[in-house]
């Protein structure tokens, strides 16, 4: 059965449509269905029916003739009781989904709750169907009644939702295919400011920027003349946006919508005058609100923030985002660290972040622009580092928690908070312990809550104590809070410690939770999982979880989520992780401590080593092996190797924070070891393995080799030096490189450290190489082989020997060039590296271009590529192209050779690779050149110099300007050319370079 008034009123059974009679009767149906399950006065049915006419004297025998008629025709359809008489009237009674306003309502409900989440797909589709309903003028066929006005409602209803309709599918990125269907809609309703200005965007969009303006333009006429009003503020910031041709205006990025919002409090309670201010102020239109929720440690400030940042969400359809910025813990996230994750949750494309501070602030605020995001930064310990974190455009709001006021950020509102008012706080207290509890013992309540000094966190902990012993009467621990010794004093309000209701909950743990939490109070880890705790208590896995499981339940643990690799991770609060960590100072003697840190760095370190088993690093290792390394559980183990990036990825911060704590502990060895075995691994450097590799070899490095300082402790101290040469390897910086190497060198020879000494003179000579000295690169590697070759260590002797072919090769000594390659080959191969292969395979290809024998280059390249592409390395993947791109342009298969290459330069300057960049540019200046596009050949070559003279890398800027004299040449500026020629000429001759004795032929 159908009932319809989204147009003529009907009735219909199946196919069939039942016969309701006239005007009147019709109107009858329609006023019941409008109000259809309630009951409706007589007296409002004729009114539907004679509308302002006088109804008759025997209106009512007439009103009851229309029923009995209507449920006659009903009948006659196979439909009963559908109109039911009432003393005072009659209500219509239709099963769900056969009124088709209903269905339309229920639509359009589904419709605008998908466009708040950011579903533009669902919401469009929603909204069409809704309207799809739709026959013609609602109420058709109908006499003039206050029917008429519920009639005009309606119809202004279905153009309302027209409008939401094409916002969502404005919001999907179309546009020009609603050309026609706007513009007829504008025509129809001139006045409706929101469709004009959807035309306008679309306008924009398909590039008619002019019919936008002059819509505009009409529009506002339309308005002044008929209305005599101007323009509202939508129509006009639209107009605005297109005369500045606003990038927001063009269809969105079909990026991800980030829900981060951890889930909000089940038990909050109060606060309500500041939840109205915050809603008021994040709900501002047009506006980019921040809001910082200030006040002491467990005052609930982060249950305030996610209790308004869950009730604000909808208003923020592109995403929430979530941050923790650590700012009373030792170790606060820096800017950079938390735009770095949040730019590869905003932008999953990239695949290299942004250098500096500046360079990814400004990237964060271009993707944020002409987005509804809300942004809740938690623990802030300062304005510095919330202000990078800030959106830069109107659109986004930021909720913000903070120990401190942070009054120094303009425009801020600001909430803080003091205790809860007695009853309300009672009411927390009642929603955790139980209500009837705390109605059968109410006074005994009342005092809880009083020496818990109102704070909700003690208020919390407390209650759960109770909830999970649920024989206590509230005496019991009313009389234990008495106790002033039971009442600790970790932050303080007035008289009033926040101690107190750490201390009771700690107190009543039973002695291995007691441990386990001291323990990891101490380690401070931001997350852990199980395996962590198992660890530090010294214990198994079984027993570690339900130690955990036990501490959950009593609210001194939570349960964060499950990491990339399927492990459950847990977290302290911050209040209850310093109370721990004072509890192990205090509990626990030094070698205990230092006992249970030195198990968990241990475990990461035995981890490291696991993973480097299934994929050998092609450095060399130093050291060779780590004595501090402590086997866990293998299953662990197992999931850890199985997906290694994954898990890096899941415990990035907590190995930083593990190098910290070691170092500040004055644990140098633990601090050397783990830095060390981290920016080994083979998933370390180019694989990108944390949000920003560099930053954090960086600070691993340099706050352990602080602490390697301290204690004296030279060979650490000379491990970690090489690994800052490296780093700035890495970065392109090799004057900087050797400055470190040097120093490590040097304190390597002093401890008689063969391996880190041969290790140290290999770095250096790679170094060397990259600036074209060849010489005296092949210095440090030579002796650096005749160090390394008495180790037995097969990958670390064909890492040596592949760079020192490579150096053979650009000076032009071709037989030693190919011994050192093949033998380094085998090395790697004995190692089982695939990395180690790769990477000489592509330096044999090189070896066989530089013979002209393109064919063996071509096909080298190709095997050398493959290792590449298999292991997810974008950056030798695109060095490896770059190579065989280069064999294909010698052999004159020119087409071949260009999108490679284009592909190539890509994917180098997404990886900020300027030495790569450069290479390639010089590349695609020898394929303009030899396709006779000599101004582009020029162009890229000019490029190339540019960004060798930066990196200060004279040999490689030498073969750019011996290219480039060549396309002087073919422009007829000969002395152009002898001038670059001759430049070229006298950079290799003083760097002994194979090209100096070919161009002197």
């Amino acid at each position: 059965m159908e009932f319809r008034l989204l147009g003529p009123v009907e009735a219909w059974n199946g196919g069939r449509q039942v016969k309701l009679g006239g005007a009147k009767p019709r109107a009858l149906l329609a006023a019941l269905l409008l109000d259809h399950g309630k009951i409706v006065p007589v007296e409002r049915l004729m009114e539907a029916v004679w509308g302002e006419d006088d109804p008759p004297a025997t209106a009512r025998a007439v009103l009851q003739t229309y029923v009995a008629s209507l449920r006659r025709s009903l009948e006659g359809a196979g439909v009963t009781d559908v109109i039911v008489s009432h003393r005072v009237g009659y209500l219509a009674e239709v099963p769900d989904g056969t009124l088709d306003l209903r269905v339309f309502e229920r639509l359009v409900a589904e419709g605008r709750h998908a466009v708040r989440e950011g579903r533009h797909e669902e919401a469009h589709q929603s909204f069409r169907d809704a309207l799809a309903l739709w026959r013609g003028p609602a109420l058709g066929g109908i006499s003039d009644s206050f029917l008429r006005a519920e009639a005009m409602r309606l119809d202004e209803l279905r153009v309302t939702v027209i409008e939401e309709r094409v916002a969502a599918e404005l919001a999907l990125g179309q546009g020009e295919r609603l050309l026609d269907e706007l513009a007829e809609l504008v025509a129809l309703h001139p006045a409706r400011e929101r469709l004009r200005r959807d035309l306008m965007v679309a306008l924009y969009r398909a590039d008619r920027q002019a019919d936008a303006l002059a819509v505009y333009r009409e529009g506002r006429r339309v308005l002044v003349d008929e209305l005599g009003i101007e323009p509202g503020p939508e129509l006009r910031q639209a107009h605005e946006a297109i005369l500045r041709s606003d990038p927001a205006l063009r269809p969105p990025a079909r990026g991800g919508r980030p829900r981060q919002l951890p889930p909000p409090p089940a038990d909050f309670v109060g606060r309500q005058e500041e939840i109205a201010t915050l809603l008021a102020t994040l709900t501002l239109p047009e506006a980019m609100p921040i809001c910082v929720i200030s006040g002491a440690g467990g005052m609930g400030k982060s249950a305030l923030a996610l209790r308004v940042a869950h009730e604000v969400a909808e208003h923020f359809p592109d995403g929430q985002l979530h941050v923790e910025l650590r700012g009373t813990s030792d170790a606060p996230a820096g800017p950079e660290e938390v735009l770095g994750r949040l730019l590869r949750e905003l932008d999953p494309a990239t695949a290299q972040l942004p250098a500096t501070l500046e360079e990814r602030t400004g990237r964060y605020r271009t993707l944020l622009a002409g987005r509804r995001k809300l942004v809740v930064i938690e623990d802030a310990a300062a304005e510095a580092q919330v202000r990078p974190l800030l959106p830069g455009a109107p659109g986004c709001a930021v909720l913000v928690t903070s120990r401190n006021r942070l009054v120094g950020l303009a425009g801020a509102t600001f909430v803080e908070l003091g205790v809860l008012p007695s009853g309300t706080a009672i009411d927390l207290f009642a929603r955790i312990a139980g209500e009837s509890r705390v109605a059968a013992e109410h006074d005994a309540a009342a005092g809880i809550v009083k020496l818990c000094g109102r704070l909700p966190l003690a208020i919390r902990i407390a209650g759960a104590r109770l909830a999970s012993r649920r024989q206590w009467p509230l005496t019991r621990l009313l009389d234990r809070l008495a106790d002033e010794r039971r009442r600790l004093d970790e932050l303080t309000v007035g008289d009033q410690q926040v101690r107190a209701g750490i201390s009771l909950s700690y107190a009543l743990l039973p002695p291995e939770a007691r441990t386990a939490l001291r323990r990891l109070g101490l380690l401070g880890l931001p997350s852990f999982p199980a395996w962590v705790a198992a660890a530090a208590m010294e214990t198994d896995l079984d027993e570690a979880e339900r130690v955990l499981e036990h501490l959950v339940d009593v609210s001194l643990v939570d349960v964060e989520g499950v990491d990339p690799i399927g492990q459950l991770r847990y977290r302290l609060h911050d209040l209850i992780s310093l109370f721990a960590r004072e509890r192990a100072l205090a509990e626990d003697d030094a070698t205990t401590r230092n006992a249970a840190v030195a198990r968990v760095l241990g475990g990461w370190i035995w981890l490291v080593e696991r993973i480097n088993e299934m994929a050998p690093p092609y450095l060399i290792s130093v050291p060779a092996s780590y004595r501090l390394a402590r086997p866990i559980d293998d299953g662990v183990a197992r999931s850890v190797v199985a997906d290694p990036h994954a898990w890096f990825r899941g415990e990035q911060d907590a190995l930083i924070a593990g190098v910290e704590l070691a170092a500040a502990m004055n644990l140098d060895e633990l601090a050397v070891e783990l830095t060390a075995a981290l920016s080994r691994t083979a998933f370390g450097g180019h694989q990108y393995v944390f949000d920003d590799p560099f930053a954090s070899w960086r600070r691993t490095h340099e706050v352990a080799l602080q602490a390697a300082r301290r204690m004296d402790n030279a060979r650490g101290e000379a491990i970690l030096l090489a690994g800052l040469g490296q780093l700035h390897y890495e970065l392109d910086l090799y004057a900087e490189s050797r400055a470190y190497l040097s120093q490590a060198l040097s304190m390597f020879r002093a401890a008689k450290d063969v391996r880190g000494e041969g290790a140290t003179l290999a770095a250096i000579g790679a170094a060397c190489r990259e600036q074209g000295y060849l010489p005296e690169a092949l210095h440090f590697l030579d002796r650096a082989r005749e160090l390394v070759g008495g180790l037995d260590d097969a990958s670390a002797l064909g890492h040596i020997r592949r760079l020192a072919g490579t150096v053979r090769l650009e000076t032009g000594d071709y037989p030693g060039a190919w011994a050192d390659l093949d033998e380094a080959l085998s090395l790697f191969t004995a190692a089982g590296s695939r990395r180690g292969q790769g990477l000489t395979l592509r330096s044999m290809s090189l070896y066989h271009r530089a013979r002209g024998e393109l064919g063996q280059a071509e096909e080298l390249a190709r095997r050398a590529l493959a290792i590449f592409q298999a292991s997810d390395d974008r950056m030798m993947a695109a060095y490896c192209v770059r190579a065989l791109a280069k064999a294909l342009l010698r052999q004159g298969r020119f087409d071949e050779a260009r999108k490679p290459l284009e592909e190539t330069l890509a994917v180098l300057r997404t990886l900020h690779d300027a030495f790569g960049e450069a290479g390639t540019l010089r590349t695609q200046g020898e394929l303009h050149l030899a396709e006779g596009r000599l101004y582009q050949a020029k162009e890229c070559l000019e490029e190339s110099l540019r960004i060798w003279e930066h990196l200060r890398t004279a040999l490689f800027r030498a073969r750019s300007l011996r290219d480039l004299a060549q396309v002087h040449e073919a422009l007829g500026d000969v002395a152009a050319a002898e001038r670059t020629r001759a430049e070229a000429m006298e950079i290799f001759r003083l760097h002994g370079s194979r090209e100096y004795d070919e161009l002197s032929l």
